[in-house]
């Protein structure tokens, strides 16, 4: 296998899954022998990519797609004069579009990763996001993406091929998080004691109002929600949560926490992992990662984050945006006994090790750039 010179495109090294995702990938590359760049606004994983002896280019991507699609490439291009590239990776549908351009003036080959199915409500998002179809390869990071956009466009078969998001089970395994690391979070979290402790991970996550309503409708004073991944202030949807849970009369139980760089201690701390968002998510990161810790998760139904969860097993389904069916199905978490949950701990282990090894995915990714860079 030819080592792969990999360049990657994303709006942010901030944090959240796609952030991950490209990290996972460098580190990937550089291991195989090759090499790895980000193009990116920043962002505080950007330190762990140059520890991986990875490089980083100040791409700045935060204005209007088609101002970008003219004018950042050339610049990229420019920047990457004493940078060898053999493929380039975009991960998401603006990107896509500039690294396609990129693509050609490097005379190598494209990928544009589907992290979400086709959602673009005007004409430009729309757009924009069918310009990815264009890319030498397509990326689905699930199913559920796949399926939604073989049903668009079934011309794009030949070239898309689904790749989960695989995980580091070194790193997400319970029996590596200490007791002093869980006292430390709970405090800075602010977590009380003696309750159950409802997490949901992703920043900005869709039908996050839903479990806010599903909070209420449980009618417990033993339970916290605690929802995590804000950075640097409250985007608006945030300032929405906020007035919904004063609204709903939930302080105290409902909380938006922080960012958490020390995710499998959070996730210790948890009784139960929710992931909202139904046919909207194209991927839950947290869900796979909450149950290669052994923890009971929760999705709703339809959507990429539901192929996660295997019903009655590791988890629940939760009907789409029904607040009454996601309080039944947390009631049923919480309930759980503790020889019940530790059944549902070992099979959850168990099926992230089958379905989401990191070094499964890696394998595919790194086929996937063997053969675009002319590989045998």
């Amino acid at each position: 296998m030819t080592p792969p010179h990999l360049l990657q495109i994303v709006p942010s090294l901030d944090s959240g899954s796609l952030a991950r995702a490209t990290i996972d990938s460098a580190q990937a590359a550089i291991a195989a022998g090759g090499s790895a760049t980000v193009a990116s606004g920043g962002g505080m994983l950007v330190p762990m990519l140059l520890r991986l002896h990875g490089k980083h280019i100040d791409f700045p991507n935060d204005r209007n797609p088609l101002w970008a699609r003219y004018c950042l490439p050339a610049r990229l291009v420019a920047s990457l004069r004493d940078t060898e590239v053999s493929v380039v990776q975009a991960r998401t549908p603006s990107t896509s579009w500039i690294a396609q351009s990129v693509a050609r003036r490097l005379k190598v080959r494209s990928i544009a990763t589907l992290h979400q199915p086709f959602i673009g409500t005007t004409q430009i998002a729309r757009f924009v996001e069918r310009r990815q179809t264009n890319a030498d390869a397509l990326v689905a990071v699930s199913d559920h993406i796949a399926t939604d956009a073989l049903a668009r466009l079934p011309a794009l078969e030949s070239r898309l091929e689904t790749i989960k998001p695989g995980i580091n089970l070194d790193r997400f395994d319970p029996a590596g998080v200490r007791a002093e690391r869980l006292i430390r979070l709970a405090a800075q979290l602010r977590v009380p004691d003696d309750c159950h402790v409802i997490l949901c991970a992703a920043r900005d996550e869709p039908g996050r109002l839903t479990l806010i309503q599903a909070i209420k409708q449980l009618k417990r004073d033993d339970v916290f929600c605690l929802m995590l991944g804000q950075v640097d202030g409250m985007t608006p949807f945030e300032k929405e949560l906020e007035r919904q849970i004063v609204q709903a009369d939930l302080l105290g139980k409902v909380q938006i926490g922080p960012y958490v760089d020390d995710m499998p201690a959070a996730y210790m701390l948890a009784d139960v992992v929710v992931a909202t968002g139904g046919i909207r998510r194209g991927f839950s990161r947290s869900l796979v990662e909450a149950q290669a810790m052994g923890r009971p998760v929760i999705a709703e139904e339809g959507g990429g984050a539901a192929e996660a969860v295997r019903p009655g097993i590791t988890g629940w389904l939760a009907a789409l945006a029904d607040p009454g069916s996601l309080a039944q199905a947390i009631e049923q978490a919480i309930s759980l006994s503790n020889e019940r949950r530790a059944e549902l701990a070992r099979a959850a282990q168990e099926h992230t090790r089958q379905n989401y090894a990191l070094a499964s995915s890696n394998k595919r990714l790194l086929a996937l750039y063997d053969r675009l860079s002319g590989g045998d």
